[in-house]
């Protein structure tokens, strides 16, 4: 299904429910993606957006708002209609530290004459969580709800060329998909899944540095602290989002946490889990694809046997790369 196509004709047919009330609560140049007041509560959300940012508003009713969060366009958190079903539904999520506002809004679509001359059932929800564990859901009032399926967000995101990618569950660029990096090989009589040698670095600093071109590198001589790892002491060097040990004067392991150190494959903080798969080809070792860390081994056939290392890519609350780590099997 052109699931695109299919909005457009929906937007046509089918108005926004309630649309006056949200575009009303609105600030001056955007549109409502959907509104309601919240069941037993007294309180009221809006998520209104434009083709640039994207604001969640949450207070008291006709009051002022008690939270605002704003997003971009391009790194909101936003999941359309899958085209199943009779329901029609989509849902944002914005964060706030440890906190996630999801909001969503709907309604059933009729299927019927008799159903075209019934009311439309309408529908919405805010799922709050703390660190991905569910805090608390809202339901919202049916009546008051205002939600419009067609065009807005969805349309926004494919303007920065965006595409969404239902099997990650994530917006992921439109652009070619290059070579994947991901390989498979037989270690200890099973398949498993490997990453080349070359891919375990950020930028100029790489496993297996000597000590003197590790510092020199980040123009610091000193390890910042050491840490002990099975008996062993580890010096460890942190600056601008990156941990680096060292150990007999070897770069034994990395951590980046930040977007400015990427691998040679543009692997790096920030990318959605549906970048990254692109990137590595599919899902390593049979993780699915919705998994909070994916990790791999070092290619053996790239690598001289005593240097086992693996990688960990870590994903956030927010379905984006939190951490990626290189560490060694046997320092």
């Amino acid at each position: 299904m052109d699931l695109g196509r299919y909005r457009r004709a929906c937007l046509g047919i089918i108005a926004a429910l309630g649309a006056a009330q949200a575009h009303a609560a609105c600030p001056v140049g955007q549109e409502a993606f959907t509104s309601c007041q919240i069941e037993g509560r007294n309180t009221e959300v809006f998520v209104c957006h434009d083709d640039q940012a994207a604001n969640y508003r949450y207070g008291p009713v006709g009051g002022p708002a008690e939270l605002v969060l704003t997003d971009t366009v391009e790194n909101v958190d936003f999941e359309p209609w899958s085209g199943l079903g009779k329901a029609i539904h989509e849902r944002i999520t914005f964060y706030n530290g440890d906190y996630s506002y999801e909001v969503g809004g709907g309604f059933d679509r009729p299927f019927s004459e008799e159903e075209m001359h019934q009311d439309i059932r309408r529908f919405g929800w805010v799922d709050v969580a703390q660190n991905g564990e569910g805090v608390s859901r809202l339901e919202c009032i049916p009546e008051t709800v205002s939600y419009g399926f067609g065009g807005g967000i969805y349309d926004a995101k494919v303007a920065t060329g965006l595409a969404w990618d239902d099997y990650s569950k994530t917006s992921v660029s439109a652009a070619p998909v290059q070579t994947p990096i991901l390989k498979t090989e037989t270690r200890y009589h099973d398949p498993g899944d490997c990453l080349p040698s070359t891919e375990f670095a950020f930028g100029f600093a790489k496993m297996g540095d000597r000590l003197t071109a590790a510092y020199h590198k980040l123009g610091s001589p000193e390890a910042s602290s050491n840490v002990t790892l099975g008996g062993l002491k580890i010096d460890r060097m942190t600056a601008f989002g990156i941990d680096i040990d060292i150990l007999q004067d070897v770069v034994i392991g990395m951590k980046a946490t930040e977007p400015l150190w990427e691998m040679p494959s543009g692997l790096r903080v920030g990318l959605t889990r549906g970048e990254v798969i692109r990137i590595l080809g599919y899902v390593p070792n049979g993780e699915e694809p919705t998994a909070e860390k994916f990790s791999a081994l070092v290619c053996l056939d790239d690598q001289d046997t005593f240097a086992k290392w693996y990688a960990v890519i870590v994903f956030g609350q927010d379905k984006r790369v939190q951490s990626i780590s290189f560490a060694s099997l046997s320092p």
